[in-house]
C-alpha cells in the first residue's frame, strides 16, 4: 500500500501553531480525526502516549514519527504536519524536528503500522526530499512530492540484476564485514553505478547473491578475510582483496568491476594462484572465526561458575553448566581444525580436520595420553595438515574409473584422509606438545618478572592497534586465545584492553572538539564500538590521518596493554569487551587502565595535531 493511500489532504497541515511536543501529538491526532480514520480519538490518543513512553518517536533529521495500533482506529490512515521553526520532540539526536508524520492502525490490522513506518523511514531518509516537503507550498504539492518519490522508487526496483555484485566477510564478521560493505554501497551510489553487496557476518549470510544476479553481472568484488563460497563465480570475472581494501578503496574497486577489470574465476586453479601469506592468513581465520562462538560461551560460561565456585559441587544446575562448559571447551580445537581444512580442501576436508582436532585436545600420541591443556598451534598444524592431505587424495582420485566415482567423496575419501591424518597427529602430537610446552614456559617466565610482564603487554597492546583488524592485530589476537586455551588469561585481558583504546580515543576526541571530524555522529558511535571491543570503528578516521592518529592510539593502546599486565588484569572470555567487566579479574583497575589510556590516547592526538598544523 502507497503512503499517499493512507494520507488524505486533509489530515495535513503545514503551518500549525505548536510550541511542545504534547500540542503536536493532540494536533495529529485531530487531523487524523478529521479525515475519518478514527471512531474514538482519546482511545487511540492513549495509544500513541504508551508508544511514546517506551522511546521517543524523533527518529532524528528532523523527522518525527508518532503511531499507535488501537480500538480507536476505524481504518489505517496518515496525518502530516510541517512545524516550519522545528519543535523540540525529544528526537534522538537532540535537534529540532520539523516534518511530523502520524501512523494509526486498526487493532487487528496485524502490524499496518510498522509496513507504513517502514516504509516511511526509507522514503524519508534522503535529505533533499524531507527539505522538499518542509518547503512545500501547498497540501497538494507535499502530496505530490511522496507520490513521485514512491513512484521513483518502484522505477528504481524495476533494476532486477545489478552491474557490480561484491561479497564482504570477515573472521569476526561484525565490523570489518558491514563497513566495506556500506563503502562499496556509498561508492556504487557516488558513481551511479547498480551494486548488491552479500555480506557473511556473524548472523550467517545476509542480502545473498542470485545465480540470476550473476550471470548477469559485470564482475564481482570478493573482500573477504575468510573463505566464502566461491565455486558460484565459476568463469566470471573477480576482483578477491582484503576486506579492508572494501573500507579504503571502494571507490576504486567498484569502478574496476565496473568496467570489467578482474580476472575470469576458475574455483580449481584460482587457489595456487594467491598469495601464500594470505592464503595462509584467509585459511586461519576461516577456522577461528567458526570457533569465536564457542570461545565466547565457554568463556561465559566458565565466568558464571567462576562467581559460583563454592557451589559447583553442589548445586545440579551448576554441575549441569559445567559440564556443559567442558564440552564446548572440548568442541573449540576440533572445529578450529575442520573449518582450515574445509577452508583449504571444501567438505572432503573437514571429517579428517575435525579428527585431527580431536586427537589434538585429548593429547593422544604415541608416547602417552596427555592430560594437559590442549595446543592450539597443534590444531592448526592438525587444521592444515588435513586439508592438504584432502587435496593431495582428491589428485590421486580424479585417476579412478568413472564407475567408482559415485562413492568417492562418500566413502574413499573421507575414510583415507581420516586414517592419514589420524596416524600423522598420533606421531607428531607428542612434538608438538614439547613445542606447546616450550611456549608457555616461556610465557610464563615473560609474566614472572613485572618488568618484562609489562613489556609483553605492550607489545600486545599496541599490536591491537597498528592495524586495527588487519594481520598484525589478528597474530596478537590468535595468540591469546591460544593462552586463553591453556588457562593464561593475562594476555587476553591485555589484548582486549589495546583494542578498546582507538575507537574510545576517536569518540572522546569528537566530544571534546566538536569540529575535529568532519563525520562527528559517527565519531561518537565509537563509544559503543569501544565498548563492545570492535576496534574497527576507528579505521575510517586513521586511514584520513594516520600519521596523527595512529601513532596516538598504538601508544595509548600499548599502554592500555602493559598497565592490564601490571595490575594482574585477567578475562576466560575472547570478546564480548566492557559488557563481560564482570568477568575481569581486578574489574576496577581494568576500567581505571582504559580510561587513563583513552585520556592519554586523547592528549596525543590533540598534541600531534598540533606539531602537524605548526609544521
Amino acid at each position: 500500500m502507497k503512503i499517499t493511500e493512507l494520507l488524505d489532504i486533509n489530515s495535513i497541515d503545514l503551518n500549525p501553531q505548536i510550541s511542545n511536543k504534547e500540542e503536536a501529538i493532540d494536533h495529529l491526532v485531530n487531523l487524523l480525526d478529521q479525515s475519518g480514520k478514527l471512531n474514538d480519538k482519546e482511545i487511540y490518543k492513549e495509544s500513541v502516549l504508551n508508544r511514546e513512553k517506551q522511546s521517543t518517536t524523533g527518529i532524528g533529521d528532523g523527522v518525527a514519527i508518532p503511531h499507535g495500533q488501537s480500538e480507536g482506529v476505524k481504518t489505517a490512515g496518515l496525518s502530516a504536519m510541517v512545524v516550519k521553526e522545528g519543535l523540540d520532540f525529544k528526537s534522538l539526536d537532540g535537534q529540532p524536528t520539523y516534518l511530523f508524520f502520524m501512523i494509526g492502525a486498526p487493532k487487528d490490522s496485524e502490524g499496518a503500522h510498522l509496513q507504513a513506518l517502514a516504509q516511511l523511514s526509507t522514503l524519508l531518509m534522503e535529505e533533499d526530499f524531507r527539505n522538499a516537503l518542509i518547503n512545500a507550498s501547498s497540501k497538494e504539492e507535499f502530496l505530490q512530492l511522496i507520490d513521485a518519490k514512491e513512484n521513483k522508487k518502484e522505477e528504481v526496483k524495476e533494476i532486477v540484476h545489478p552491474a557490480v555484485l561484491a561479497v564482504t566477510a570477515c573472521p569476526t564478521g561484525i565490523a570489518h564485514t558491514f563497513m566495506a560493505a556500506k563503502a562499496l554501497q556509498q561508492a556504487g551510489e557516488a558513481l551511479n553505478i547498480s551494486i548488491k553487496v552479500e555480506t557473511n557476518g556473524q548472523e550467517g549470510v545476509k542480502n545473498q547473491l542470485t545465480q540470476e544476479d550473476i550471470e548477469h553481472c559485470k564482475a564481482i568484488i570478493v573482500a573477504a578475510d575468510k573463505k566464502v563460497e566461491m565455486a558460484r563465480f565459476e568463469g566470471k570475472k573477480v576482483i578477491q582483496v582484503p576486506v579492508r581494501d572494501g573500507i579504503s578503496k571502494a571507490q576504486e574497486l567498484v569502478e574496476k568491476a565496473n568496467n570489467g577489470d578482474g580476472e575470469i574465476y576458475h574455483h580449481e586453479e584460482k587457489k595456487e594462484k594467491q598469495n601464500i601469506i594470505r592464503l595462509f592468513y584467509k585459511h586461519l581465520m576461516n577456522g577461528i572465526s567458526h570457533a569465536l562462538p564457542f570461545l565466547v560461551t565457554s568463556g561465559v560460561l566458565y565466568g558464571i561458575l567462576y562467581l559460583f565456585k563454592d557451589q559447583v559441587l553442589t548445586n545440579q544446575l551448576l554441575i549441569l553448566t559445567s559440564n556443559v562448559q567442558q564440552l564446548i571447551s572440548i568442541m573449540i580445537i576440533p572445529i578450529i581444525s575442520a573449518y582450515i581444512a574445509d577452508s583449504i580442501a571444501d567438505r572432503p576436508g573437514m571429517l579428517s580436520g575435525f579428527a585431527g582436532g580431536l586427537i589434538v585436545c585429548q593429547g593422544i600420541s604415541i608416547t602417552s595420553i596427555s592430560t594437559s591443556s590442549p595446543s592450539l598451534l597443534a590444531g592448526i598444524i592438525a587444521g592444515f595438515l588435513a586439508g592438504f592431505v584432502s587435496l593431495m587424495l582428491r589428485k590421486l582420485f580424479s585417476y579412478l574409473p568413472q564407475c567408482l566415482k559415485g562413492i568417492e567423496a562418500s566413502l574413499f575419501h573421507p575414510i583415507i584422509s581420516t586414517i592419514i591424518v589420524t596416524l600423522l597427529m598420533f606421531y607428531l602430537n607428542s612434538y608438538l606438545y614439547i613445542g606447546h610446552t616450550y611456549i608457555l614456559n616461556y610465557v610464563s617466565l615473560v609474566e614472572s618478572q613485572m618488568s618484562t610482564k609489562v613489556l609483553f603487554g605492550f607489545v600486545l597492546g599496541m599490536m591491537m592497534a597498528i592495524d586495527n583488524g588487519g594481520p598484525i592485530n589478528k597474530t596478537a589476537y590468535v595468540f591469546s586465545i591460544g593462552m586463553l586455551m591453556s588457562y593464561d588469561y593475562y594476555p587476553m585481558a591485555a589484548v582486549m584492553a589495546g583494542g578498546m583504546i582507538p575507537p574510545f580515543v576517536i569518540a572522546l576526541t569528537a566530544t571534546l572538539s566538536k569540529n575535529r571530524f568532519s563525520n562527528r555522529k559517527d565519531a561518537l558511535m565509537n563509544y559503543i564500538n569501544g565498548i563492545s571491543f570492535i576496534s574497527e570503528g576507528a579505521i575510517p578516521f586513521i586511514q584520513k590521518e594516520s600519521q596523527v592518529i595512529l601513532p596516538a592510539c598504538c601508544l595509548s593502546a600499548g599502554l592500555a596493554g602493559a598497565l592490564s599486565m601490571y595490575f594482574n588484569c585477567s578475562i576466560a572470555s575472547p570478546h564480548g569487551g566492557l559488557f563481560l567487566i564482570w568477568m575481569v579479574q581486578n574489574p576496577i583497575s581494568y576500567l581505571s587502565l582504559i580510561v587513563c589510556s583513552t585520556l592519554v590516547g586523547t592528549i596525543l592526538l590533540i598534541l600531534f595535531t598540533k606539531l602537524k598544523k605548526e609544521s
